[in-house]
This record gives structure tokens, C-alpha cells and sequence, in this order.
């Protein structure tokens, strides 16, 4: 998930007063490998070059881009005009018609021997997830992993996604082990420490709760979904003091952040609990 192309569907997360909110931390950015002597850029493809300006013209203007990625496939474009005009249509968030997009995208690109196969697959199994299409999410996760060709963040991400997809079907042992996969591949990511934190507390694992959520307040020290998760663990274990710490500090963090709106409630409604 080059960091994902669409909304994730984050972890719905039970509060101390029932209300789901959703993590909304993003991933890190992937950190460049060292290289003594690195590669000169490889000249770009008449194909490459408009893949690419297909792409930023449909990020910018996703109708303007439907009509490009759309002519292009008229001109023989082939799998990357289809990827394009799936990327468009997922701008729009028009999921029934990006799947098939990108599935074609993918499948053409294995067919080429292209590399970017996996990431097309992953860009599929996204807009599944996006949609509700839970099993075929993974099924397309599944196809993006065995190209073996991921490595890094973006294979991090892919098993992050699963992650989330076992979540959303309630199978959170299947999930719970993609998320030790992502500490492995990528254990700079907040986000997966974030998420895997919140899915411990939802097991009742409060230790496992706990050392995540250290973790990801170690990588990001001043997020607020941090905090917010932060105080929903302590909250859980019974600790009133620093769960009302952790609110107060995402609030702090970014006032006016989802996260920092639901701390705002639970802050209010803790005061109202403890009432005479």
C-alpha cells in the first residue's frame, strides 16, 4: 500500500463509554536504504512517463482523469491505463467499479512480467476492504504477497491490511499474528503498534495493550490517536489518572482532531461518572 491510495478501515475500537472511534494515525514514511554508491534513476518508458502523469491527473481531477485513463485505453493503453482508470474511480470511492480495474491492471501486469503486479493486487485488495468485501480483500492481499515481490513498508502495509480485514470478520487470532508479521517487517510503523494495541485491549490482553501502545508512543511522542488509545487502555485496567492524563494530552496534541474530540467526550463523561 505505497502508504494506502484510500481511506483504511481502521479498527473499530470498543470505548470506556461505547462509542467506536477509529485510530486515524497514518503510517511513517519509509525510510531510504543506504547505498555507498546509489543506482542512477533508470530513464522512464513513453508507457511509464503517462502512467504516471495518468495518475497525478486523476489524484487532482479524479473526472478529468476518468476521461484520460479512459482514451487511453481506446489508444492501447492495457493494464496501466486500466490501473489508472482504477485509481480514479477509487478517488471518487466508486469501489464496484475501481475492483475490477485494478484486478485487470494486476492480472495484465503479471501477464508482462511487471513487477508492479503486487502492488496493483494490493490496490484491489484496498478498494475491496474500502467497500466491505472483507474475504476477497484478503483474497487480493493474498495474490499482491505471492508475487513476491514486496519488501519493506509495502509488504508491511499489505499484512497490515489483512490485519484489518481479520478484524472486520472477527477472527482476530488471524489478525493478531498479521500484526506480529507487521512489528517484524516494519517495527517503525506507529500505526501497526497503534492498531495491534487497540485489538490487544478489545482481547483483554491489557499487558500486550499496554507495551504496544509504549511502543507507538515512543516512535510518534505527540499524536493524539496515541493518547486517545493510550487513555482507553488505562481507562480498561482501572487506572482513572492516567487515562484522564492521555485524554488531556490528545486534546492537547491536536485540538481539533478526531481523536481530541472523543477524549473531549470521555474527559466530560468521566467527570459526570465519578459525580456525587
Amino acid at each position: 500500500m505505497i502508504s494506502s491510495l484510500f481511506l483504511p478501515l481502521l479498527i473499530q475500537s470498543a470505548t470506556p463509554f461505547g462509542s467506536p472511534v477509529d485510530p486515524v494515525l497514518r503510517p511513517s514514511a519509509a525510510k531510504p536504504e543506504a547505498s555507498a554508491t546509489p543506482a542512477p534513476p533508470q530513464p522512464k518508458s513513453p508507457m511509464d512517463l503517462r502512467f504516471n502523469q495518468c495518475v497525478d491527473q486523476a489524484a487532482e481531477d479524479p473526472g478529468k482523469g476518468l476521461l484520460e485513463a479512459n482514451k487511453w485505453q481506446i489508444e492501447g493503453g492495457g493494464y496501466l491505463a486500466r490501473n489508472c482508470l482504477g485509481f480514479a474511480y477509487a478517488e471518487l470511492q466508486n469501489w464496484a467499479k475501481a475492483i475490477p480495474e485494478f484486478v485487470l491492471a494486476a492480472k495484465g501486469a503479471e501477464d508482462a512480467d511487471d513487477d508492479r503486479a503486487a502492488i496493483f493486487w494490493s490496490q484491489a485488495g484496498n478498494a475491496a476492504l474500502a467497500s466491505g468485501d472483507y474475504p476477497v480483500a484478503l483474497q487480493y492481499f493474498g495474490s499482491a504477497l505471492e508475487q513476491d515481490a514486496l519488501t519493506g513498508l509495502l509488504k508491511g502495509e499489505v499484512h497490515l491490511d489483512m490485519a484489518r480485514a481479520f478484524v472486520a470478520l472477527d477472527q482476530y487470532d488471524q489478525a493478531k499474528a498479521q500484526f506480529a508479521l507487521v512489528h517484524d517487517i516494519v517495527p517503525e510503523d506507529p500505526l501497526g503498534w497503534l492498531l495491534s494495541a487497540t485489538l490487544a485491549r478489545r482481547m483483554g490482553d491489557l499487558a500486550s495493550a499496554k507495551s504496544d501502545i509504549a511502543v507507538a508512543a515512543k516512535l510518534v511522542a505527540t499524536d493524539p490517536a496515541i493518547a486517545l488509545e493510550a487513555g482507553n487502555i488505562a481507562y480498561e485496567a482501572g487506572d482513572m489518572a492516567s487515562a484522564k492524563s492521555n485524554w488531556e494530552q490528545a486534546v492537547k496534541f491536536e485540538p481539533d482532531s478526531p481523536s481530541a474530540k472523543a477524549a473531549t467526550r470521555y474527559l466530560a463523561q468521566l467527570v459526570t461518572s465519578v459525580e456525587p
